[in-house]
Parts: structure tokens; sequence; C-alpha cells
């Protein structure tokens, strides 16, 4: 009985040699397939709203399996297209965060929302701290008669900066179609200050003004 069964061992060797050996002769084709895979960076911090170029971006080696969901892989993927939301510097760039070429910063306004453009008074130490995607806080003033200072709104974010020299800074903000509408009320019949907030600050400072 165990003279039969040798043949079935030595058969049975053999697959299994051959199994490891087709195994590992497998490992360094798809090592080499993961080496090949790239995504896109950011090659340096993106604003909000701005048109990426060529030389925004970079292709890095992507060696954990599958590049992720939305992923570009090519810089042509991403040249001439629009941040629509602030992108840092090495940070992944995926199809999402990026809207259409040629539409300029006006893709970044989000569906239903408008763009509106402030000038605020006595707020340039503020002004010059803002940029694309940071977030403020409307405050309108009054020095005249009934003397107040009263939050119009909160959270609101900063689509477009231009700093002139000697002329008040023109600030752009995005704000749903209602609230536009009082911000350029405001904006024209009263002053109007800017409130910066940090980055990472969300939450509400109390009730704005109605």
């Amino acid at each position: 009985m165990k003279r039969n069964l040798l043949p079935l061992f030595g058969i049975a060797l053999v697959a299994a040699v051959a199994a490891t050996g087709a195994f590992y002769a497998l490992l360094p084709a798809g090592g080499a397939a993961a080496a090949h895979a790239t995504v896109l960076v950011a090659a340096r911090d993106v604003a909000l709203g701005a048109t990426l170029s060529a030389e925004d971006v970079r292709a890095e080696a992507w060696t954990q399996g599958a590049p992720p969901e939305g992923a570009l892989r090519l810089v042509s993927e991403a040249a001439g297209r629009v941040a629509l939301r602030p992108i840092s510097a090495g940070e992944m760039v995926r199809a999402g965060s990026l809207g259409t070429a040629g539409a300029g910063a006006l893709a970044a306004i989000p569906p239903g929302f408008r763009a509106v453009s402030l000038h605020p008074v006595d707020s340039q130490g503020v002004v010059a701290m803002l940029q694309p995607g940071s977030h403020v806080d409307v405050q309108v003033v009054s020095v005249r008669g009934e003397v107040y200072a009263r939050r119009l709104l909160e959270e609101v974010e900063v689509l477009q900066v231009q700093k002139g020299e000697g002329q008040r800074a023109v600030v752009t903000v995005i704000a749903r179609p209602e609230d536009a509408d009082r911000l350029s009320l405001a904006d024209a019949l009263q002053q109007i200050r800017l409130l910066a907030r940090n980055p990472g600050d969300r939450a509400p400072g109390g009730r704005p003004a109605r």
C-alpha cells in the first residue's frame, strides 16, 4: 500500500513546487506594476479659484495598490482646470477638487450661491491676512445717530482678495442669494468690517444681526 502511495506523493510534491515557483514569479511583475502607478499631488499651495498650471502639480509613484478613486494621474488632467477648494502642497489632487477648464474663478462658486464684492472699512490689517478660502464674519458699523457694531453674517467664505495700493481693498465672498442681497445693501449704505476667523473655528460667535 505504501509503495502505491509513493507516486502520488511525488506528483503532489512536483505540483507544489511548480505552484510556489509560479507564485514568486508573479510577485516582481505585480511590484513593478504598482511602482509604475502614479498619482498627482500639488507641488505648492493652490488657492481656491486658481487655475492650475503644469508647474502646480507633479506625479508621484503610488505603491499602495490601486490609486484612490478620483485620483488624477496625468499632469494634462489637471492643467488648466480650476481649484474648487484650497489644495495644500503635497496633497493628492482629485477630480472632485477641480472644476472645468477655462471657467476661471467663477467655477469655484458652488451651485445655488453667488459672489458679491465688499469694500471693508478700517480692516486693512485683517484683509492683509486673507486669501481665497479664508472664512470671515461680516460686521456692519454705524457711527452716526445710533452707534452700533453688529455681525451681519458669520462663516462667509472668501473667493478673492484685491489689495490695491492707496485704494480700499475689495474682498469678494461667496453667499447664498438672500445673504448676497443683504451684503450688497450693507456695503452700499453702511460701513463694513471683516472679522477674521481661525481656519479650524466653525462655532457661531453669537446671534447675527437681523
